[in-house]
């Protein structure tokens, strides 16, 4: 069943199946349930795999209605492809990557830092990289190759199944926002 969680923090409100990892306008954790809806299948809102709203053919469309909700321009798309840029409060401009593969979105941020060779990668970065992966609920770090080149991306896989305009926000903005403050901090420990 759906419900409804305030955040203590601030008092956001959001409906969703799960307790969210994190409010949207403070980055508060702790929640209160305040009501409980009708069950997921109710007959009045089917889950995104009933709709059928995330098939080849109405992937566009569907990436389209949610960016025009939230308020995202999308960059480029076709039937299994989309990159939507956001300029960041840090100055940067973050790229993120949605990727249609049978019943799975991938979603990708990949960073600046890119690389010819995986012998060229810094081992001791890339470890620190896996070991943050722990601390996430959406998002993992991996070595992404794009156009013969090695990149470090953060990278949330989700079954369409799961996926609503609320849980595409949380992912798209938890990605970008994580890609952003890894490259600042490489540009801070560069410029030191």
């Amino acid at each position: 069943m759906k419900k409804t969680y305030q955040c203590k923090g601030c008092g956001n409100e959001v409906v969703s199946l799960m307790k969210p990892s994190e409010c949207q306008v403070c980055t508060g954790r702790e929640w209160t349930i305040l009501a409980t809806s009708k069950p997921i299948n109710s007959g009045d809102e089917p889950m995104a795999i009933d709709k059928d709203i995330f098939s080849s053919f109405k992937f566009r469309s569907t990436i389209e209605g949610y960016c025009r909700t939230i308020g995202w321009n999308i960059y480029t798309i076709d039937n299994k492809m989309a990159v939507i840029k956001f300029d960041m409060e840090s100055g940067s401009t973050q790229t993120l990557l949605i990727l249609k593969y049978d019943s799975t979105l991938e979603f990708s941020c990949p960073s600046g830092l890119k690389f010819d060779e995986i012998d060229e990668i810094p081992h001791h970065l890339s470890t620190l990289l896996l070991s943050q992966n722990a601390e996430y609920k959406a998002g993992f770090w991996c070595i992404q190759k794009i156009s013969d080149k090695l990149f470090y991306s953060i990278i949330h896989n989700a079954e369409m199944s799961l996926i609503d305009v609320d849980y595409f926000r949380m992912v798209v903005t938890q990605l970008i926002k994580q890609c952003d403050e890894f490259e600042r901090h490489i540009e801070n420990l560069i410029n030191s």
